[in-house]
């Protein structure tokens, strides 16, 4: 074998053997860090964009793309490592053509393989501004006798920008005004509605409006021989003793007049009929007549009411009532302390002063109570007649309750008595000589002795 060939020989082992090595380290390489493959959502951004033009579809788009490379390197990646975008720089405009999504990476060792779509739907259109004119919808009229001036609006027209397919679809703004029988000028601010030309209500959602808000005034102004003149009430005397005047209204308050413009301008208000309020203790309401001064009548004919008001006229008063006891049992006695109270009432003053001497009761209810001193508030019972009771004075009673003294006829003879008190009351030669008691009369004309004696026993063993 010659030199020549024993080289080649030995070369060709030699790059056996190079790529079998580089095979090898591949594989084992491989197999330490395998290659994998996932799928990432990332944000489209559309590019290029023609001054003065409206990207109508879509307002937005994603993609789904796959990518492949070693597991470790798809670890570290994310949907920010990757650009997806449209040209729209050679996109017409009014028409829907689709435009490919290109994609692009920032990251190394991975590879894009696959997008989800492959290419979107775009439509582009030119941005226009239009003068939409503004008209009004006047529902209703101005009152009778007044007459109706030139609307103004401000402002006039309303600009709209947007897309020019919308906006063309535009064909006026709308504000509806109700006049209501309106007296004055009518001045208000009002949001306008837009319409196609077929008046249906087209929205302006995603457009610019100039103004969303326009200001309508409608001037009003009474004509030559018409006013509106205020209605004055004339009444005469007095409601009755104790009653007063509460109110007095007129519907409606005003009426409209016509007549010689110099007599109307000269007429400030107009006077209903005399009514009399002499003697009357309750409100009304009747029908009047108005006294028209020569050369005036009313524009229509209308009714005409008047309400007047009276009430009491609402006072306060003192009474003194003795204080009745309710309740107590038949073997038992009481003595109250005071056995008359003020009682100070509120209401009207016809009331109170036609209020009889039984028509305000006291009482102290002792019912179960048995011998014992007690301090206890007083009831009082007021006819149902629109009275108030304000206060009652003291607001307690002081009630002593002490048993029945019983005598009988077997009880004579004298008991000798010293005499330990000088307050006065029945001298004890009395007391003694009531000790003796033979008919029921003679005891009754005693038992008040005896119990005067028997109270000043207890305050006198008390102290």
């Amino acid at each position: 074998m010659s030199n020549s060939s024993r080289v080649v020989s030995y070369a060709g082992s030699f790059i056996l053997s190079l790529v079998l090595a580089v095979f090898i380290w591949l594989a084992a390489t491989e197999a330490q860090d395998p290659v994998g493959g996932q799928f990432l959502l990332v944000n489209v951004d559309f590019v290029g964009q023609p001054e003065g033009s409206i990207l109508v579809q879509p307002q937005r788009q994603s993609v789904q793309i796959r990518v492949e490379g070693p597991e470790s390197d798809l670890r570290q990646i994310s949907p920010a490592d990757f650009d997806a975008s449209v040209d729209l720089s050679q996109v017409p405009f009014g028409e829907i053509v689709p435009v490919p999504i290109r994609v692009s990476s920032g990251a190394s060792n991975v590879e894009f393989t696959l997008a989800i779509p492959e290419q979107v739907d775009v439509l582009l259109e030119k941005q226009i501004s239009r003068e939409i004119p503004l008209n009004l919808d006047l529902r209703g009229s101005v009152a009778r006798g007044h007459n109706q001036g030139d609307p103004l609006i401000e402002p006039a027209t309303i600009t709209v920008s947007g897309s020019e397919s919308r906006v063309r679809e535009i064909d006026l703004a709308l504000a509806t005004i109700f006049l209501n029988s309106a007296r004055e000028t009518v001045v208000g601010t009002h949001r306008p509605v837009f319409y196609d030309a077929q008046g249906r209500v087209a929205s302006t959602v995603g457009m610019e409006i100039s103004a969303d808000e326009v200001q309508v005034t409608i001037p009003v102004e009474q004509s030559a021989g018409f006013a509106d003149k205020l209605i004055s009430v004339e009444w005469e005397g007095e409601p009755a003793s104790g009653y007063r005047l509460l109110n007095v209204n007129v519907e409606p308050p005003s009426v409209l007049v016509e007549g010689q413009p110099e007599v109307v301008n000269a007429l400030t208000r107009l006077q209903t009929e005399p009514i009399d309020i002499t003697g009357l203790t309750e409100s009304f309401a009747q029908q009047v007549l108005l006294d028209l001064p020569p050369g005036i009548s009313l524009d229509q004919d209308q009714e005409i009411f008047v309400s007047i008001g009276i009430e009491p006229i609402l006072s306060t008063d003192t009474r003194r009532r003795g204080v009745e006891v309710l309740g107590l049992s038949e073997e038992l006695e009481a003595i109250l302390d005071p056995d008359q109270v003020r009682v100070i009432l509120y209401g009207p003053l016809p009331v109170l002063d036609a209020l009889a001497p039984d028509d305000v009761r006291v009482t102290v209810d002792l019912f179960g109570l048995e011998s014992g001193e007690y301090s206890i508030e007083p009831q009082v019972d007021l006819p149902d007649r629109g009275l108030e009771l304000r206060s009652v004075q003291p607001r307690a009673v002081r009630v002593l309750i002490t048993r029945t003294l019983t005598t009988t006829n077997e009880i004579s003879g004298t008991i000798p008595i010293t005499e330990t008190s000088q307050s006065p009351g029945p001298s004890l030669p009395i007391i003694a000589e009531s000790l003796t008691l033979r008919t029921p009369a003679e005891q009754a004309v005693a038992r008040p002795a005896l119990r005067w004696w028997v109270n000043n026993a207890l305050t006198w063993l008390r102290s």
